[in-house]
Order: C-alpha cells, then structure tokens, then sequence
C-alpha cells in the first residue's frame, strides 16, 4: 500500500488546480501543473470572486500561513449586505452580513480573478509549465499514467487530474458521455470604475454588497461593488482597481443580440440591453450607459448534466471540469476550492501510506459527485427561478422573498447558515 514519492500531474491552473498544487507541495509531495497560457497573465479577467467560508476552509488547508495572509490582504471590503430588488429598486429582501472582519474565518473574501491568481501561483516556480496543451492521456508502464500535449511533450505520473475548466479536453476522453448543455439564458456584463460621481450616482444596496434585481419579461441583473481599505504600504498587493460591476441576462428569444453571442461587440451588448430596461429604475440604465465597452463580455449560460459514478482509475476530475455550473448561485469557484481540498486530503494520505491510490480517488470521487452536482442542480434552480417569464411565477417569488425578509429564522434558513 505504500507509496513512496507519488508523483501527480495536474492539468490547468486555474483556481482549483492551483490550490490543490499549494497543498500538495506544502505537504512535501511532487507536483507539476500544466497550463495552456504562455503565461500567467493571459486571458485573466478582473471581475471579482467571493471566497464563502467554504473557500477559505479549503484555502486554509492548502496554503502556506504566510500566503494565506497574503490573501487576506489583497482581498477588498467584506459584503454588509446581500439585496434581492425589484427593476424599480423597491426591497425584496436584504440580509446582512453578520461578519466584515476579513480576519473572521467565517467571514466571505471578495477578491479579483487576478490578484486571486497570482497570489495562487506564489511559490510554483518550477512547478506549472505554461504553454501546454493537453490533447489526450494514456497508461505508462509501472501502473502509471502519461499526459501527451500538443507541442510534441509529455509527462508521466501516478495520478492525473484534470482541473482544466468547463471546456476540459481531459473530462472528454475520460468521460465522453458527460455533457454541457444550453440553457436558453444569455449574459452581458461590464463595470464601471468606482469614482466619486458614480459612488453618488449608484444605488445603495449596490454600494453596500451584491444587489440581485428580478425584472420583467424574465429579465435578470446582478450588480456588486469592489472596494478597498485604504493601503498601508501597498508593496505587497495586486489589482486593486475600485469599481462596480454588473450582469444582465434574459432568455435569448427576449435578449436579442444582433450577432452570435461570443462574438457580439461591446457597444451592440450594451445596447442591447439598453433596449429591455425602458422601464426599469433610471440609476440602473445609468449604470449600464456608462459602462466602458472594453470590459463588456457576451456569453450562452450552459450548465453541466450530472452524472453517476464511474469506475475509478488514475485519472480524475476537479472543479469546472466535470460540475461547471449556471453563476446564479455564485459557488461555483468555492465548489472547486472545496474539490482541491478533498482531493489534498486523499493525496497526501496516499503519499503516507495510509490508504491506496485508487481507493482514496473512488472516495473523493463519490463525495465529490454528491455535491458538486448539488451544487450544479441549485445552480440551475436559481436561473430559472430569476428568469420565469410568467406573471404567476415572477409574483410568486417575489412573494417569497418578502416573506423571507419578514422572519429571521428563514433569513438564515435561505443563506444555509
């Protein structure tokens, strides 16, 4: 049972790949990533992620202390509030926050993909190889398992985890009937640098903490602040930019862009959009007017189909790669982190001795499964909850959060807590 020098191979290094690379290299067990970007900057977006008590559960098990606090840092001001609005900004629902102390483990982290990312790729040197696209994998001699790449390269190891996104060439060839799909919803998003004028000009709730606005015709926004403390020193931080950033989707026979979706221009989404919100508040057209349309994004909402257990073998799955999600939950990163941490755990115990290679993955595997396809399937209920296009429907769940807003309780109920 035994395994001396376990070698793991890990394919992307995106959020979950990357914690999980930390983990393992803290824990004294070899690890290579494998990253199709030239480098660590390409393609990188700087919308924010918010890390839940969740993520930072995971956080804490893998990284360093030093990089962990390093985290903490860079991370903007915590939430007061999460708002469910009407088009019209009349309350729904408002929860507050019951912890703002970054330093309180229980409380949320907002930060940027990018200082995420470079924060997570401290101390890899030598560890991700960038440039390297996975085209497939096949068993090595000495129960092992090769990654082949499309320059021509290769790599050999005990276990191979593909942590390469919803797209996962790797989730492809281990598991070809696990699917994606459309699910008739489209988004547009953008932001606003955060200045005084528009600090004055956006709403409140916005100000205060991610804003949820049910609108007509099954139509959706999402609006949210990313601000800063004040810095002290400042050697040490990474994309600090204050702004306001928002999302609006609709089904696509109500959305209706003028070209394909990942194609559209910026100007022609804003637009767009502009075009569904006659009616709806004058502070959220603003919003959406004033957006540079060089940060505007256009994209299909596809969600991956659950599927059961599979015979496990050396190869396995983590994060987007195989439980991609809807963003209507906004779990989805904190889901990956979550595999990182359970699937550290069953390394190390393998690198240890304490349990065999295949029996720790089929475990993981299955909790794994559980819930991240929970996840998925609270996802997608979300999505089509916010976009019902019926009166009946859309009055119901008005109708529920106002109840929700009334009693305490189920205040805490609605946020798990």
């Amino acid at each position: 049972m035994r395994r001396h020098g376990l070698k793991v191979r890990i394919i992307g290094a995106g959020t979950g790949g990357l914690c999980l690379a930390q983990g393992l290299k803290k824990d004294h067990v070899e690890v290579e990533v494998y990253e199709r970007d030239r480098s660590p900057s390409d393609r990188l977006q700087g919308y924010r992620l918010s890390i839940s008590e969740t993520g930072r559960r995971a956080l804490k098990a893998c990284l360093p202390e030093a990089l962990l606090e390093k985290l903490i840092e860079n991370s903007a001001k915590p939430s007061e509030t999460v708002s469910f609005l009407d088009h019209s900004l009349n309350r729904l629902l408002v929860i507050e926050r019951l912890h703002s102390d970054r330093k309180d483990e229980t409380s949320e982290l907002p930060i940027s993909r990018i200082a995420l990312r470079h924060l997570l790729i401290e101390g890899l040197d030598g560890i991700i190889l960038y440039g390297k696209k996975f085209v497939a994998f096949e068993d090595a001699a000495q129960d092992a398992v090769t990654a082949r790449f499309e320059d021509g390269s290769s790599t050999t190891g005990d276990v191979l985890i593909g942590a390469d996104g919803a797209g996962s060439r790797l989730r492809a060839q281990l598991l070809p009937h696990a699917r994606r799909i459309e699910t008739g919803v489209v988004a547009v998003s953008g932001k606003v640098s955060l200045n005084d004028d528009v600090r004055r000009a956006t709403p409140q709730a916005i100000l205060r903490g991610p804003t949820l606005i049910l609108g007509p015709r099954g139509c959706f926004m999402f609006s949210s602040t990313v601000d800063y403390e004040v810095a002290a020193g400042g050697e040490h931080h990474y994309d600090r930019e204050k702004y306001v950033m928002w999302g609006f989707s609709a089904h696509h026979d109500t959305l209706h862009l003028s070209a394909e979706v990942d194609a559209i221009s910026g100007q022609d989404a804003i637009a767009a959009v502009i075009e569904l919100m006659d009616n709806w508040h004058p502070a959220l057209r603003r919003l959406v007017q004033i957006t540079d349309v060089s940060t505007v994004t256009a994209f299909p909402i596809r969600t991956s189909v659950p599927i059961p257990p599979w015979p496990t073998q050396k190869v396995t799955l983590l994060g987007d790669a195989l439980h991609n999600m809807t963003p209507f939950r906004g779990i989805g990163a904190n889901t990956a982190l979550r595999d990182a941490e359970a699937l550290h755990r069953a390394l190390v115990a393998v690198a240890r001795g304490e349990t065999d290679l295949i029996e720790a993955l089929a475990s993981y595997e299955q909790e794994m499964i559980s819930y991240g396809f929970t996840a998925v399937r609270a996802s997608l209920k979300n999505m089509q909850r916010f976009h019902a296009k019926g009166t009946l429907a859309r009055t119901a769940t008005k109708a529920i959060f106002q109840v929700v807003d009334r009693v305490p309780p189920l205040k805490a109920a609605f946020l798990g807590r």
